[in-house]
């Protein structure tokens, strides 16, 4: 009963979040597959993965100005190579 109440608890912590997120379509970008979302109006929430390695970066930004300065720094990497970011 417990793993059944703990699942319920889950999806609806994700529904939430859901909601209260805003995604646009992927875009391809120099090799790099960038996906934009805005979750609760004040985070921005960015994904890239390059098409050619299936590296993944993830970040999470409070100030839409460091997001559009990473956006760009990422976008400047070769896609064809593994980086630590």
């Amino acid at each position: 009963m417990q793993e059944r109440t703990q699942k319920n608890k889950l999806s609806r912590n994700f529904l939430d979040s859901a909601i209260k997120t805003k995604s646009w379509q992927p875009v391809l970008k120099n090799g790099w597959i960038i996906k934009f979302s805005i979750y609760q109006e004040n985070y921005v929430l960015l994904f890239f993965l390059s098409r050619h390695t299936g590296q993944l970066f993830v970040r999470q930004f409070a100030d839409e100005d460091y997001a559009c300065d990473y956006i760009n720094y990422i976008v400047e990497l070769d896609s064809t190579q593994i980086h630590n970011v």
